[in-house]
């Protein structure tokens, strides 16, 4: 236990449900309280605010109010202040409050946009949250009601291919005005998690680390395999990049032995740092339903986008033993692996390379350890991936070119170990036969320029 590395929790998605905005060193969610007010009534702008970085941040909001309706009225909106500036601390987690009220002569109305600003100061630091999600806290700095009041907040579903520089929310005005003059509240920013939960989580993990050892070991032989091929075909499909089955069954080779086999085998590999340990921990803790699921649901669902980040990393790792590509340097990697997750959380375009580096390629190289039982010939799964490759080809373009000469040599270095192990190839249908034999297999002309390291490219993008 002395060893082990806690995470820091996704508290963003605990408050909203999945509504998340990737803003680089800050993830927010904005939204109103309640979604629709009467003339006089204060409602809030609320903001949720999680730091990704292990230094003070500092931060700047601004609001830009309506003074007209969509008919041309106007429209008058009281706020005490439209700009706050403040720091939060290392990893930080809060909720920035800005109360409002709409006063007379503004009639009643839908969708008065409100416009906010979210700044920082970009800063020199560790990324300390995987993006697009992760596991859920295990306690907080305000009480259950207040974290329920924030959870009924309407927060905005901001699309990933929009600008971030300016955020709208809509506020819906309804005919009717209260009585009196109420004062405007103050502007409020309260801590939602800090270091202070963090050593907190840290006791009580204690509970359950002994269980995630258990679940951490080996378990019957691919049985996990089986699972994870299952889960990775689905996932990857719901992001809109539906798999080849010989790439759903390398991908799944890769995470499997992340989990079964690199702790032991890998001598950079210790298990209470690997992300998806400690995620598991996170989980048995957070949720009781847990502890009585099937192994192999549990790690393959609960902690998948740990877990991929962890194949991501060795991944690399084991292609370095099997390929002369420049694979980048480690921090190159850590952003590359960040750059997938937050594909994988929703955000930004995928890109065919995310299936193969690493992860399809580092399946090809480790092919015969894991899974073994998965197909009723090793040949099977070569010959899925010839088709994927004849399929993926067509599309390629220079950007992904050098990833499917690395396959093919792979896929080549694959089949010679078969030969040599004189495992010979099942006699089957012409139909059921690749559409070509490797060795005829050529990448198009246009493919010329190899740049010095394809995951370099892909930190640029």
């Amino acid at each position: 236990m002395k060893n082990l590395q806690p995470i820091y929790p996704d508290v963003l998605s605990t408050i909203t449900g999945g509504p998340r905005i990737n803003l680089g060193l800050l993830e927010c969610a904005v939204g109103l309280y309640p979604h629709m007010a009467y003339i006089n009534q204060p409602f809030e702008l609320i903001v949720i605010l999680q730091s990704m970085v292990d230094q003070p941040l500092p931060v700047k909001v601004s609001l830009r109010l309506p003074t007209t309706d969509q008919n041309g009225n106007v429209v008058l909106i009281e706020a005490a202040k439209q700009q706050v500036a403040f720091n939060m601390n290392p990893g930080e987690v809060g909720v920035l409050r800005f109360p409002m009220i709409a006063r007379p002569p503004t009639k009643a109305s839908q969708d008065l946009p409100i416009k906010v600003a979210i700044r920082y100061k970009e800063i020199t630091g560790q990324r300390i949250r995987p993006p697009g999600g992760g596991a859920a806290p295990t306690i907080l700095s305000v009480s259950p009601f207040k974290v329920q009041a924030l959870k009924e907040t309407h927060f905005i579903d901001h699309k990933w291919d929009e600008s971030t520089d300016i955020l709208t929310v809509k506020l819906n005005l309804a005919a009717k005005t209260m009585p009196g003059n109420p004062a405007v509240p103050k502007v409020k920013y309260e801590p939602l998690w800090t270091q202070a939960e963090h050593k907190q989580e840290i006791e009580l993990i204690k509970a359950h680390y002994n269980e995630a050892l258990e679940l951490a070991k080996p378990g019957a032989m691919d049985k996990l395999f089986y699972k994870m091929r299952e889960v990775v075909t689905e996932r990857f499909a719901t992001r809109g990049m539906p798999l080849h089955p010989g790439e759903a069954t390398a991908i799944a080779k890769v995470m499997t032995y992340t989990v079964e086999d690199a702790p032991t085998k890998e001598q950079n590999v210790i298990l209470e740092n690997t992300r998806w340990f400690r995620a598991l921990c996170y989980v048995l803790t957070n949720d009781a339903a847990t502890h009585d699921l099937d192994r192999d649901e549990l790690l393959s669902q609960h902690i998948f986008n740990e877990l991929l980040y962890d194949a991501i990393m060795i991944g690399f790792h084991i292609l370095e033993y099997h390929v002369t590509e420049d694979l980048g340097s480690m921090g190159e990697r850590v952003n590359y692996a960040n750059q997938v997750l937050t594909w994988f959380g929703g955000h930004g375009d995928g890109d065919l390379t995310y299936i193969y580096l690493p992860l399809v390629l580092a399946g090809v190289a480790i092919g015969r350890t894991v899974g073994r039982g998965a197909d009723s010939s090793p040949w099977d799964f070569h010959d899925q991936l010839i088709e994927a490759y004849n399929g993926r080809i067509r599309l390629a373009d220079d950007n992904s070119s050098i990833v499917f000469d690395l396959l093919m040599e792979l896929l080549q270095n694959y089949a010679s170990k078969l030969r040599a192990a004189r495992i010979e190839r099942p006699i089957r249908d012409e139909t059921s036969l690749p559409n070509k034999p490797i060795t005829e297999i050529k990448r198009p002309s246009e493919f010329t320029d190899k740049p010095k390291s394809q995951i370099r490219r892909l930190n640029k993008k």
